[in-house]
């Protein structure tokens, strides 16, 4: 069975822009802090500190030419890649040199969508068809990086190659233009992933250079890991809130002011444990299909039913280094299963992965944090 085991050390790269390319490599006795996530949804980040006078004259000249974007900081666990992005900020004291880095989805963070949105044709040869919202994603990322009149070369980001996907079963008409269907919607690419890709079923994440284009994973998924607490060293707490159930999920784009000619979309179900629990959300977004807000209900759904009961693992816990997963499974929006037996809430729920928080420092090795939160019954409903 294979364990999270305890790395023996860490090792930082820095290299040029892409990732392939080596520039410098501080000596592994000069780490002596190292920091670095992965997160659902977000752009995560790492640091490492370097002792100058571990590191000599030579390693420390060229730390201070580190420029950010220009190069990227990798993270080796032992041998194996962990975490890669470009450099963002440096800094320099008198007794050590501080490099932070943010991971892949950085560089959509800085890149003006100079796209037309209109995915909304039928014709598999459009190259904006209808389609999985992964799909859409993924083809937004293609036409904005694969060159162009402000791209100094193809691909100058290296992303393309490293994108995975895992489509959802839905097809998705989306689009954002102006009054000719013809203007691009002048907005980072990231942002058009969180206002309105994310809330049609999309996530994303970094796992070293890889862009992981995602759906929200469902009681049909198979987890990645079957965890007890005894995997987790430190206290939990197991937390079941009401707030954030329920049966029916209604989105709406009616206003306090306008409520004809309005619409909405629905998901959920008729519950005959907890009776009528609704949950409305309101949209200003303009152009919104009855089927566009069919796709919000649902993807807001996810999670709310049956009664959403999480998993808290406190600041100061991590995974214990017998845990049964590797740090290569531990991938943000992954299943996860735990088994919390020996308290009053004996359950055991399967959880999605949201958010692994790594440290490392010189003397007091690894500490492995995560996040978890609960995986609800699959969707429900047709689209209008």
């Amino acid at each position: 069975m294979t364990v999270l085991g305890c790395p023996q050390e860490y090792r930082a790269i820095v290299h040029w822009r892409g990732g392939s390319r080596p520039f410098t490599s501080p000596s592994v006795k000069s780490l002596t802090d190292v920091r670095w996530n992965r997160t659902l949804n977000d752009t995560s980040e790492a640091s490492v500190v370097v002792s100058k006078g571990q590191a000599g004259a030579e390693c420390c000249g060229l730390l201070g030419q580190v420029e950010p974007y220009a190069h990227e900081l990798t993270l080796y666990r032992d041998t194996e890649l962990v975490w890669q992005g470009p450099v963002t900020r440096t800094v320099e004291s008198r007794g050590q040199f501080t490099v932070e880095a943010k991971d892949v989805t950085e560089w959509l963070a800085r890149t003006v969508n100079v796209t037309a949105l209109r995915y909304v044709s039928t014709n598999p040869a459009d190259p904006m068809h209808r389609g999985p919202v992964q799909e859409i994603a993924q083809t937004i990322v293609r036409l904005n990086m694969e060159g162009g009149l402000f791209a100094s070369e193809p691909d100058w980001a290296r992303i393309l190659p490293y994108i995975v996907r895992q489509d959802d079963t839905v097809v998705t008409s989306f689009e954002k233009d102006g009054s000719d269907d013809a203007s691009a919607w002048l907005v980072p690419i990231l942002q058009i992933f969180d206002d309105e890709l994310v809330t049609r079923g999309l996530e994303y994440t970094a796992v070293g250079r890889s862009l992981v284009l995602g759906r929200p994973q469902t009681t049909a998924d198979l987890a990645q890991a079957r965890l007890t607490l005894d995997h987790i060293a430190g206290d939990v707490q197991i937390i079941r809130d009401g707030a954030s159930g329920a049966t029916l999920v209604w989105v709406t784009n009616q206003t306090d002011q306008e409520i004809s000619g309005t619409q909405f979309g629905l998901s959920g179900v008729v519950s005959q444990i907890y009776g009528r629990l609704d949950t409305l959300v309101r949209t200003q977004a303009e152009g919104l299909t009855a089927y566009d807000l069919w796709q919000l209900a649902r993807a807001s759904y996810n999670g709310r039913y049956p009664m959403p009961t999480s998993l808290a693992i406190p600041q100061g816990s991590s995974l214990a280094a017998t845990a049964p997963v590797t740090m290569r499974q531990l991938v943000p929006g992954v299943r996860i299963d735990v088994s919390a037996t020996g308290m009053c809430s004996s359950a055991s729920q399967p959880y999605r992965l949201s958010d692994v928080d790594v440290e490392w420092s010189d003397g007091a090795g690894e500490e492995v944090g995560v996040s978890l939160i609960p995986i609800g019954e699959p969707y429900t409903g047709d689209p209008p």
